[in-house]
Formats: C-alpha cells, structure tokens, sequence
C-alpha cells in the first residue's frame, strides 16, 4: 500500500483542476504559484510514484525526458476521495 504524501495531493490537485495536460514547466509554475514550490528532482521522483500507481500520465520522448502530465481517472477519485475526507 502506498503513503500518500501532501506533495502528491498537490500535483493531483493542480492536475485535477486542469482537466487536461500541463508541462512539467507548467506544473511547477501553477505548484509554486499555490504555494508549494518545487524542485525539478523532487517533482520528477513525485510523478514517478503517482505514475506507477497510475494516477497520472505522462508523455515521454524517445530521449526520456517527462515533457507533458495529465491526472487519470483513477487519479481524480483519488483526490475526490481524500479532498472529502
């Protein structure tokens, strides 16, 4: 079972409220325009994990860079269900 930390919830939420892909640019902007600032590496290593967990998806280039981020279904529920918690 996977911790679910505070900067997840951050990026679903940002994502959520996007409805569509944002940039990694993009997402660290709107991150640090609510308030929560990132780095680069922790916001990778944070996509990493809600990716695996399929909570969002990325578009990849062939030369591995994340260039776009977009929240899942599955990703949405669960924002829905911690936000009402």
């Amino acid at each position: 079972m996977m911790t679910f930390q505070y900067a997840w919830l951050k990026i679903l939420e940002v994502l959520a409220k996007r409805q569509g892909q944002m940039t990694l640019g993009e997402l660290r902007g709107e991150l640090s325009r609510v308030g929560f600032p990132m780095d680069e590496e922790k916001l990778d290593q944070s996509l990493d994990r809600l990716r695996a967990e399929g909570l969002v998806e990325a578009l990849v280039l062939a030369g591995g860079g994340t260039q776009a981020v977009t929240i899942t279904t599955k990703g949405e529920r669960k924002v829905r269900g911690i936000v009402r918690f």
